[in-house]
């Protein structure tokens, strides 16, 4: 059975919020809730399946950061949490 767009959110921000509760620094817990905030935005979205979520999401994120102005480490930290969520 195919995961729809809201489907794959939920699952997604579910290991966020683990990796969240077990995060030990200030700076992984903001990458988490950066990206639980753009996930929650983004969960509405109509569609289905995980790596079509999963792409369209991935340039989402990639065009905020840019337009948030958000520093090259902190995306380059960002981007990898997520690439380590989605894959899981």
């Amino acid at each position: 059975m195919t995961m729809t767009f809201a489907e794959r959110a939920d699952q997604l921000c579910d290991r966020l919020r683990d990796m969240e509760h077990h995060a030990e620094e200030g700076d992984q817990l903001f990458y988490c809730a950066y990206l639980l905030g753009l996930l929650g935005l983004h969960s509405s979205a109509e569609g289905e399946g995980k790596e079509a979520f999963d792409q369209d999401f991935t340039t989402i994120l990639q065009e905020t950061l840019d337009a948030e102005g958000v520093t090259t480490s902190d995306q380059a930290n960002i981007t990898s949490l997520w690439q380590t969520v989605c894959s899981k």
